[in-house]
């Protein structure tokens, strides 16, 4: 049975990807209450996994995933141009791998729901976080930069190729283990990318 377009199920391929910017509420120490804005590309590597970079900006708050490095390098050294590789040969495929490995640490698992939604878990265990507080510092010990854990769920609601996504985690840091959420909605544009429309 043949869908119309606008209900058959988003399926994903090597290659596609979201481009998305967020307004975002962090309920996160020490501030506990702010808000600060974002960005997230997701780079799908196979039809339900993507790898993610993202960061997170405010007055006194910054994070940044190290797939924000990675994810542009995986797409630059498997590109399907076979020119490229003869050209760059092994030395491009090893900074792809290495790029993919260092990806990884921030996955999404999507999992189709309706026609044009899906449901996205996700895991981050490297994210570099760097908060402080606003007011006059009263923790001499407070520790202000660290790696962090964060685990949350996104959902993902497509029109046509743009993607409204709302999503909500649990960040908790490697040092201090203070932990805390943050909640937003992603505004974003999906691109079928090079190896979509090459098959």
């Amino acid at each position: 049975m043949v869908y119309p377009q606008e209900t058959q199920l988003k399926t994903h391929s090597f290659g596609q990807s979201i481009l998305s910017f967020s307004p975002t509420l962090l309920l996160t120490p020490p501030n506990y209450m702010q808000l600060a804005g974002g960005a997230k590309f997701q780079l799908f590597i196979s039809k339900r996994f993507s790898i993610d970079g993202d960061l997170m900006i405010s007055r006194h708050y910054f994070h940044v995933s190290p797939a924000v490095i990675g994810v542009p390098i995986v797409l630059f050294a498997f590109s399907p141009r076979e020119e490229r590789l003869n050209r760059d040969g092994l030395i491009v495929v090893l900074l792809g791998v290495a790029s993919v490995i260092l990806s990884v640490e921030h996955l999404s698992y999507h999992i189709p729901v309706s026609g044009s939604l899906e449901i996205s878990p996700f895991v981050s265990f490297l994210r570099y976080k760097y908060a402080y507080e606003s007011e006059m510092e009263t923790d001499p010990f407070a520790i202000t930069d660290q790696l962090t854990f964060a685990s949350g769920l996104q959902l993902n609601k497509y029109f046509g190729r743009f993607v409204l996504s709302p999503y909500g985690e649990y960040n908790i840091g490697y040092k201090d283990h203070r932990s805390g959420f943050n909640v937003g909605v992603y505004l974003g544009i999906y691109f079928d990318g090079e190896h979509s429309r090459s098959n």
